[in-house]
């Protein structure tokens, strides 16, 4: 896999919070444990997008099935690009030094769209800033333009698809700018000073929440 400074992970920390984003790539390790209730969050994030995909695309090559390794994710999505294949499956993509996988990346009518899953009910603005920065990435590795929607849990065991590609495109600019600040910011070479607030707890509860609150 080509050189990435930080992936969307890392991406929607920074936007949270800078000194998040630094802690993430530097010291991993500090994060607090995952509790029971986060772990079962999860579990059931990946359930639901698997019982999406699998309705949805039953033919898609999973890119993440057919790697050897991670390492590989890359070269392999170029690889079945170029074969023409109509959907996949973790679509991997570097652009900028970042990276991005998409849930979905299916062409419809000549043109490519992604496609971000999300066990929620409601559309979040984090659902945006995270499909937004797919999109910014994605586009540059592809070098066209994307369509872009967001799958959410319609509360009746179907999906609310919702098309926000004019909602993405309209957030390029400040992407873009978020990207060299995060670049700057983890360049530095000490920890950001940021005062605790509102921040370690919205839109989540930080994944440091215990490093930085316990000298308090």
């Amino acid at each position: 896999m080509s050189n990435y400074l930080f992936s969307k992970t890392a991406y929607i920390k920074g936007v949270q919070c800078d000194k998040h984003l630094y802690l993430y790539k530097h010291h991993y390790k500090l994060q607090d444990p995952l509790d029971p209730e986060t772990k079962a969050k999860f579990k059931g994030g990946h359930d639901f997008e698997d019982a999406y995909r699998a309705a949805n695309f039953p033919f898609a090559v999973d890119i993440e099935k057919i790697a050897k390794n991670r390492n590989d994710y890359q070269s392999l999505t170029q690889k079945v690009l170029q074969k023409q294949v109509a959907d996949v499956f973790e679509a991997t993509f570097v652009y900028q030094e970042v990276l991005v996988m998409n849930d979905v990346l299916t062409r419809s009518s000549g043109k490519w769209e992604i496609q971000e899953i999300k066990n929620s009910l409601e559309l979040k603005p984090t659902h945006i800033q995270d499909i937004a920065l797919q999109y910014f990435v994605t586009k540059g590795a592809l070098g066209q333009e994307l369509d872009a929607k967001l799958v959410l849990n319609d509360g009746a065991n179907a999906y609310n698809i919702i098309d926000v590609t004019a909602e993405v495109k309209a957030l390029q600019d400040i992407i873009a700018a978020n990207i060299q600040r995060f670049k700057n910011i983890l360049g530095q070479g000490s920890i950001p000073q940021i005062n605790i607030g509102s921040q370690c707890e919205v839109p989540y509860k930080c994944s440091f929440f215990g490093y930085c609150h316990k000298s308090l």
